[in-house]
């Protein structure tokens, strides 16, 4: 029922954002989506489950539940794997590069605590052929988002604020390492 309410919510703020980002004189939010990809030992493995658990070159470990398990079978303990985690995401303009402009409305979903869903960033810079954007967060950390429709971001320029809602939902694969 939650997933449900959620959905709906979800769905009547993305239709509602570009009318907000018009009035604001704002260009209208777009899609995109983040990957991100890591290699590093297996610790543990759920065949049962679906989850695996690794641990990177610095020593920090993760855990991940499977979303892809083409390649769950040949995975165990011990064994080197590459993550590659794909999420997507609705990205809105909230102010110009002068600070000028609309914050745009945020509702995180219902029971969510989670920070990482919906964050403010700083577009440092972009390559408008191709659609990616580096953002910078509140925390200093640099990531990359590729939007869907490169032609969306043309307005969009270095220096503005952009509120990314991203999906709840993780698309997670892993591959024995090459």
């Amino acid at each position: 029922m939650k997933a449900k309410a959620l959905g709906i919510i979800a769905g009547a703020l993305i239709a509602a954002a570009p009318l907000a980002s018009f009035a604001a004189g704002l260009p209208a939010p777009f899609e995109g989506s983040s990957t991100l990809q890591a290699e590093g030992v297996v610790t543990s493995v759920d065949h049962a489950k679906h989850s695996v658990t690794v641990r990177d070159a610095q020593g920090g470990e993760a855990s991940f539940d499977i979303t892809d398990t083409r390649d769950l079978a040949r995975i165990a303990q011990g064994g080197k794997v590459h993550i590659r985690m794909m999420r997507t995401a609705v990205i809105s303009v909230t102010r110009g590069a002068e600070g000028k402009g609309a914050i745009a409305p945020v509702a995180a979903p219902l029971g969510q605590t989670n920070p990482e869903q919906n964050l403010s960033a700083q577009v440092q810079a972009i390559d408008h052929a191709s659609g990616v954007m580096a953002l910078k967060g509140a925390d200093g950390s640099v990531f990359h988002l590729q939007g869907r429709d490169p032609a969306k971001l043309a307005s969009v320029t270095p220096g503005m604020q952009v509120l990314v809602a991203f999906a709840p939902q993780i698309s997670v694969a892993v591959a024995p390492a090459q």
